[in-house]
């Protein structure tokens, strides 16, 4: 029952309900008697019937106005009743509980999400701007030193860790972005993508990588190829794919 939905848990306890009814106007039907009400007892009826399932649903509910008894070994089909109506009943109550927590929790996830989303388009943004700074210092100076070298490292190591997280929200979010959100990264991606290819190709003519970068290099060029507009298991609109294969294209000039 645990693996049930609302609506079915609901239905099987209400069918619960008119099945023990029916048992209980049978019984009088079948046996002569089996639920007494006042001084008589129940007649195997319409009325009768409409008296077996009021019997039935106050006993469900252990609500019990003792208007309505049972006689003989329907005490024991009521006590089963009792006790499944009870079990059925908490099912019901905990089923509602936990739709609300599950509600709760969606808001929260969309909350953390929508305030990831905003973390990663800040973070981009300040990749490029670093990008753009990197390679004014490298024209004012006319090479790239120590210094501005240690910037470059620093700022692609953070690109990395965004790249990382669109990937993730491409390949394994359960929350999807909206395509006017996702059109922002990607155009945000390629702009970092060039900007990164521009001074990889100005420091390589300059000094060597040292293992960090490499490493950070080759981890953006493996998670940028794979985001292509065949490869991303969404299907997004083809102005996207379009941004998602130069993605791809940009990686393999990158690597």
């Amino acid at each position: 029952m645990a693996e049930w939905s609302l609506e079915q848990l609901i239905g099987f306890w209400f069918a619960m309900i008119l099945c023990f009814g029916l048992m209980y106007w049978v019984a009088a039907a079948g046996l002569g008697g089996g639920l007494k009400a006042g001084n008589g007892t129940v007649a195997a009826d319409l009325p009768g019937l409409g008296t077996a399932f009021y019997f039935s649903f106050v006993t469900a509910l252990s609500i019990g106005y003792g208007d309505v008894i049972p006689v003989g070994a329907l005490r024991i089909l009521a006590v089963i009743e009792g006790i499944a109506g009870l079990l059925v009943f908490g099912c019901v109550i905990a089923k509602l509980v936990s739709r609300r927590q599950e509600e709760l929790t969606e808001e929260i996830h969309q909350t953390t999400f929508e305030d990831r989303l905003d973390r990663v388009r800040t973070n981009l943004h300040l990749v490029f701007s670093d990008l753009g700074a990197v390679q004014q210092l490298r024209a004012e100076q006319g090479a790239m030193r120590e210094q501005i070298s240690r910037r470059l490292e620093s700022t692609v190591r953070v690109f990395r860790g965004e790249l990382q997280t669109v990937h993730d929200l491409l390949y394994r979010s359960h929350l999807v972005p909206d395509e006017e959100t996702l059109e922002s990264l990607l155009a945000n991606l390629v702009i970092c993508l060039q900007g990164l290819l521009e001074l990889r190709a100005e420091r390589n003519t300059e000094q060597s990588d040292s293992v960090a970068f490499q490493t950070s290099i080759r981890a953006i060029g493996h998670l940028a190829r794979e985001i292509c507009g065949e490869c991303v298991p969404q299907n997004y609109a083809p102005a996207l794919k379009e941004s998602m294969d130069q993605i791809q294209e940009l990686a393999r000039q990158l690597v």
